[in-house]
Formats: C-alpha cells, structure tokens, sequence
C-alpha cells in the first residue's frame, strides 16, 4: 500500500460522524496469558465518548513510517486454504462480519499463544464496509459514485497498563482519598489490516502489518497466526547491510567507493519514487548487485556479492531503502571524531594524499562555525 491508500483508510476514523464501522470485538488478556473478558458488539451501541478514545486507538494502528512501521507482507502459499490459520482465519472473520465467535475465539487462542508481551493487554478487531468513492484523473472525489465496497477487518493490539497510585478528589464524599489504580489501555504497539487496499481495491494477497517497534516484529505472531514469513527488522537489517558490504568490498573499501555506493543508492531511491510515488521503496538483490557495479566494484567482488548475498540472507530477502541508504546525511566517522555531511553537497568533502598520509579535504566555507562560533575562512 502506498501512504494515499493507508492515509484514505485513516480518515475513515477522523470523526464519529464519518466512521461506518459495523462491529467491535475485543479479548483482555491478563499477563498469566488467561482471557478475563471478551466482547462483541455493534459499534454504535458504544458511548459516543468511548467511540473517539477507539477511533484514536485504529487512527494509531495506521501511523508510522511506510517499511519500518507498516509493513505491506503476503501470505506464505498453504495450497488448500485453512480456515483454522492464516489467510484462511482471517477470511473467515471477514466473512461472519466479526459474528462467528467460534472464529473469534480461535484467533484470540492463537494470538495468546503467539503474541510476546509481559503484562496484560487488549485484542481489538473492528469490521468495516468502505463504499470506495471514484476518483477522477485530476483528483476529484465524486461521493456519489462508487466502484465497489471494501470489507476489511482492522486488528490493534494494545498494552495495558496499571494507573499510577495517587489522591485524588472523591466527588461522592467531597473528600480527598487515594485513587483506586485501574488498568488502563494504552495506544496499540502491533496489528494488521486485512485485505490490504492496494490499488484502491481490496487485494487478499497481503496484509499491512502495523508495528510500533521497528525492531521486533513479533515473528511466532505473523508466522503462526497471520501466516506470512517474517522480515528482518530494521536494525537488523541496517547491522546486516553494513557486514554485507564490509565483507563484499574487502580491500577496495576506499573513501570513494563507498561514497559512490550511497551515492547510487540515493539515486536509484529517488528513481523509484519518481516512477511510483507514495511507496516505500525496497532493494531487492538484483537492484542492489546493478549499485554496486554502477559504483565501480570489479568483477571479482562483484562474484562474491553473489555469493555472499546468498548466505548471508534470503533469496526473496528486501532491504527498505531508509535502512540501508540514508537520504538525509552521510557520517564520516573515527575513535576521534564525527562528521555529519548533508547527502545533497558530499562533493565538499573529497579524499587526498598529503605528506605521504590519507586524508579527508573539507572545503572551508563562509558559513562555517566551530560550537556555534563562526570562523574566517
């Protein structure tokens, strides 16, 4: 999904008065791992201040950055479809509207056994048709055409702490008494839209999978549950990468051949948007073997990119471009200093030899400063 469709579904839970969600199923889980309480119920059976606090909670399962938040993931091929895993579950749930509690209580089951999370927490699902409206060529959203009716189900997965102990104003005894601690449910840190809305159109290939922390992805709970392979996580693959090209580079790791690697890499990222924007933007291993070659690496290592990609990660392994290619600032770095220089000028910094020693030119410009005190050049 690009970041127009997710942020389409998002406005959906702008107000009370635009939201069309039909269902709310819900499951508290204590942090023995038992179910204290399930629930299902039409959704505008629900106060109208609870609403906005739930609105809030799927506003925030659609947030974060596109390939390290919110993750477009395809389902493992199963062949025959189970409708106790996976993709098969998930269309069973769609399907009853949220109304089929063996469903319900199944995928509950399956989360608890899954899902790696010390302390209690809340299971949400919501139902929603979305009467999809046209949109013209030039931008136009005619609210009276429609092209067909999304269903989708919406999952967030919130955490649930214990309120801090305090006093607090009893209006019944007009006295001041310390406040009974509750549990209370905190804004969701995973869940998944399921289809994916892909093209404006419900595509059940996929799922957006919505993590707040990038580098735990949850792995038994996408694998056993949701039924789609897991990704390395963030830093992981940023950690990954810099091994990769370290190994990969060997001797030939020079200033200017890494220099022109990121360099590439910006590159190709800004092709990619310009050609399909509003994506995130992955390298694949063909995409990054055509950086290295454009970067002038020899043929040699270029053989051992091949052979190193495949040990050191998946054939169908993706790299998001952030992780790996840094847009905004390449870092020089030593045990004694840091240089930080924007990835638009890196022309002002080049590698010589001086007095027989390798060194690092910096331009010195009119603008420069030293702890804020600025310099003659």
């Amino acid at each position: 999904m690009i970041r127009g469709e997710i942020n389409e579904i998002k406005s959906l839970f702008d107000s009370i008065a635009d939201q069309g969600i039909r269902r709310l199923a819900g499951c508290y889980v204590n942090g023995e791992k038992q179910k204290v309480k399930t629930f299902s119920v039409p959704f505008y059976e629900i106060p109208e201040e609870e609403m906005h606090k739930y609105l809030e909670i799927f506003r925030k399962t659609l947030s974060g950055t596109l390939g390290k938040n919110l993750l477009d993931m395809s389902f493992v091929d199963q062949g025959e479809e189970e409708e106790s895993v996976g993709k098969g579950l998930l269309k069973k749930m769609l399907r009853s509207e949220l109304e089929d509690e063996s469903a319900l209580e199944d995928f509950y089951n399956k989360v608890i056994g899954t899902y790696n999370y010390v302390g209690n927490y809340l299971i949400l699902v919501i139902f929603q048709p979305y009467d999809v409206p046209v949109v013209t060529t030039d931008g136009v959203e005619l609210d009276d055409a429609s092209d067909e009716v999304y269903n989708y189900i919406l999952c967030s997965i919130c955490p649930m702490k214990l309120t801090k102990p305090g006093l607090g104003f009893d209006d019944d005894l007009a006295e001041i008494h310390t406040l009974k601690q509750v549990f209370a449910v905190e804004l969701p840190e995973t869940g998944f839209l399921y289809p994916a809305f892909n093209d404006r159109s419900a595509d059940d290939t996929e799922i957006l999978y919505s993590n707040k922390k990038a580098d735990m992805l949850q792995d038994a709970f996408l694998e056993k549950v949701l039924g789609v392979p897991t990704e390395l996580p963030a830093k992981e693959q940023k950690e990954g990468f810099k091994e990769f090209v370290s190994d990969v580079l060997g001797d030939e790791a020079d200033f200017e051949t890494v220099l022109s690697i990121q360099e590439n890499l910006k590159e190709t990222v800004h092709d990619i948007k310009t050609e399909s924007p509003g994506g995130a933007v992955y390298f694949d291993k063909d995409t990054m073997r055509d950086v290295f070659e454009r970067s002038g690496v020899s043929e040699e290592r270029l053989q051992r990119f091949d052979r190193r990609f495949d040990d050191q990660f998946d054939m169908e392994q993706k790299f998001f471009a952030d992780n790996v290619a840094p847009t905004r600032s390449l870092e020089v770095r030593n045990n004694n200093m840091v240089l930080r220089v924007n990835t638009k000028h890196t022309d002002i910094i080049e590698a010589r030899i001086i007095d027989g020693k390798k060194c690092l030119v910096i331009e010195v410009t009119d603008d420069l400063t030293v702890n804020g005190v600025p310099v003659e050049g």
